[in-house]
C-alpha cells in the first residue's frame, strides 16, 4: 500500500510540474507558400528566435543568387500599443551588398541608424539570409514580433514583392527565453 501511495503521489509530483513549468514561446517558424513565382527570391519560410541575448531571424528563399538584385527587410515591433514596426533592418540579398539597422518609418527603414551590436548576410548556397539582434538595441523588451518583405528588381519593368507572414503583418509575439 505504501509503494501504491508513494507511486501516486510521485506522479502527482510530476504532473503538477508539468503544468506550472514556464512556458517558453522564444522560437517561431511560418512556411510562406509560393506567391511571388516571378522571382526566385521568393520567401519561403521566416523564422525567429528570441534568446536571452539575441534576436536570431532567418528568411529563407526558393533560390537565392549572389547575383540577386533583390533586397530584404526584416521589421521588428517592440511595442504592440503603437501601429506598424519600431525597427528595420535592411540589406541588399547579392554579393558585395551592405545592411542597417535603423528606427522605422511607417513600414519603411528611416534615417535613424540604430548604434548597437548586429549582424546580417546572405547564405547563397543555404537560399537563407540571416541576420543577428542584440536585444540590447531594443532595451531587452521581453517580446518582438517580426516580419519580412522581400523586393527583386530583375526586370526593371515592375518590382516583385513578397511578405512573411502576409503585407503588414506580424508573426505571434516572440518571447525572449534560452539560447541564442
Amino acid at each position: 500500500m505504501r509503494s501504491r501511495t508513494a507511486l501516486t503521489a510521485g506522479t502527482a509530483l510530476a504532473l503538477a510540474a508539468l503544468v506550472a513549468a514556464p512556458a517558453h514561446a522564444e522560437f517561431y517558424s511560418i512556411d510562406d507558400p509560393a506567391d511571388a513565382t516571378a522571382s526566385l527570391t521568393d520567401i519561403v519560410a521566416l523564422e525567429a528566435n528570441h534568446g536571452t541575448d539575441n534576436l536570431l531571424v532567418k528568411v529563407r528563399f526558393t533560390e537565392l543568387m549572389r547575383s540577386s538584385a533583390a533586397s530584404v527587410s526584416v521589421f521588428i515591433d517592440t511595442d504592440r500599443d503603437v501601429a506598424g514596426p519600431e525597427y528595420v533592418l535592411s540589406s541588399g540579398l547579392g554579393d558585395g551588398t551592405d545592411y542597417v539597422l535603423t528606427k522605422a518609418d511607417g513600414w519603411r527603414g528611416g534615417d535613424q541608424r540604430v548604434d548597437c551590436d548586429y549582424a546580417a548576410r546572405p547564405r547563397w548556397g543555404r537560399d537563407v539570409f540571416r541576420a543577428r539582434i542584440s536585444r540590447a538595441c531594443f532595451d531587452r523588451v521581453p517580446s518582438v514580433r517580426v516580419s519580412a518583405k522581400m523586393v527583386d528588381q530583375a526586370d526593371g519593368s515592375h518590382p516583385v514583392i513578397d511578405w512573411a507572414p502576409k503585407r503588414h503583418r506580424w508573426s505571434l509575439p516572440v518571447a525572449s527565453g534560452l539560447g541564442v
